[in-house]
């Protein structure tokens, strides 16, 4: 019993020693005495107390509205760890100079609580207008057309010469140019081509001569330029001009062989040939240049379905032909001048367009100049005869592709 009563003595007086020096111990600055303690490990605990320092609230500073000024730099501090003054209200400049912050540990507490300003936002501009693309003041259309064509050519004077049912397969390419501030164009179209086929009938009652030959080996060439007035509204798709203008036609006929329509004395009996349809028998070279005065229309009958035509008067009109005998020895040719000659030219076109851009068409077309004055020379003595009537004429069907921009 003594030894057991001597330990429990030595163990109260190790207890009670750490306790009476704690005691003994002064606060030196505020504490945090009150530590929510856990609900299982001290479930009889008081949790209604100060979970915060007791700190005398005139002991808190007032918080700062700017930032502290940094204090001196220490020499024994780093140059790169220049720490803020807490609590100082330093200088607005100051601050601004003062060196930026390189990590968490030297951010100054107790930031600003002041609100800042609301600082204006300028309203964001308009969204801008749409501006389309810039338009040209011209407008362009250009293509190319294949001319399926039947001609025929009369002359008649001392003798007739009539060249039936030529032939023609030609190209051509056009360009009309718009300008549509003026409401002026221009518009032309240059061809070429070959005329084959047809028979021509000659009659001569001084020399006795009714004969008829074969066509082949000619050529056409023709080109025009008009300048025109035009009127148009794009929302019905309408437009309608007037112009005047200038046109160059040219064929080239050539007869082979001879055969003798009738009995007679420098051709021989009827139905006989006098020359193989061989060989080449005369030359018809004939050119007109024309001028012509018109109009022209374009219409819109449905999405994408064009009409379009024109049609012109040729008031006047001039003719020059060589008739050239290839059989006679001594050169003898006929030449031709007719003027005050007249005339007509038409063409209508259907076209769908394929594209925005490209339209394809087909049209038919007719053209005749006409004239019954002027005179003929007869080389070598050149004596001359009246023109009784000149006329060229070609109709047929064109095929055509044409751009716009």
């Amino acid at each position: 019993m003594k030894r057991t009563a001597a330990r429990l003595l030595g163990f109260v007086g190790a207890a009670a020693l750490p306790l009476a020096l704690v005691g003994l111990q002064q606060p030196r600055a505020a504490e945090w005495p009150d530590i929510r303690k856990s609900d299982t490990l001290w479930p009889l605990a008081d949790l209604s107390g100060p979970q915060w320092p007791k700190v005398p609230a005139e002991a808190l500073s007032k918080p700062q509205t700017v930032p502290a000024s940094p204090a001196p730099v220490s020499s024994s501090a780093p140059k790169d760890e220049a720490p803020y003054a807490v609590g100082s209200t330093g200088d607005v400049a100051a601050a601004a100079a003062a060196p930026s912050r390189k990590s968490d540990d030297e951010l100054v507490t107790g930031a600003s609580l002041d609100v800042p300003p609301l600082v204006p936002v300028k309203a964001a501009p308009p969204p801008a207008i749409f501006e389309p693309p810039y338009l040209s003041p011209f407008g362009f259309e250009a293509g190319a057309r294949y001319w399926y064509s039947i001609g025929q050519n009369r002359f008649a004077s001392f003798s007739t010469v009539d060249w039936d049912r030529m032939q023609g397969h030609s190209g051509e390419a056009f360009l009309r140019v718009d300008h549509h501030p003026t409401h002026l164009y221009v518009k032309g179209l240059a061809g070429g081509g070959i005329l084959t086929g047809g028979d021509v009938d000659r009659i001569n009652p001084a020399a006795l001569l009714n004969t008829t030959s074969a066509v082949d080996g000619n050529s056409l060439v023709y080109a025009m330029i008009d300048f025109g007035y035009a009127f148009e509204v794009p929302q019905a798709g309408v437009r309608f001009g007037a112009f005047a203008g200038y046109h160059y036609w040219h064929e080239r006929m050539t007869a082979f062989g001879i055969l003798c329509d009738a009995a007679s004395p420098n051709c021989g009996p009827a139905g006989s040939t006098a020359v193989s349809f061989g060989t080449p028998a005369f030359i018809f070279d004939t050119t007109w240049n024309a001028i012509r005065i018109g109009g022209d229309a374009k219409i819109e009958v449905f999405d994408g379905w064009t009409i379009s035509g024109e049609v012109a008067f040729v008031p006047y009109a001039r003719v020059s032909n060589e008739h050239i005998f290839l059989l006679r020895v001594d050169p003898s040719n006929i030449l031709t001048d007719g003027w005050r000659g007249m005339g007509a030219e038409a063409e209508a076109f259907i076209r769908y367009r394929v594209r925005p851009n490209l339209e394809l068409g087909v049209g038919a077309r007719y053209w005749g100049l006409f004239t019954n004055v002027g005179n003929v020379q007869l080389s070598p003595t050149f004596a001359q005869d009246s023109l009784s009537r000149f006329s060229t004429q070609r109709y047929g069907v064109l095929f055509e592709a044409k751009a716009t921009w």
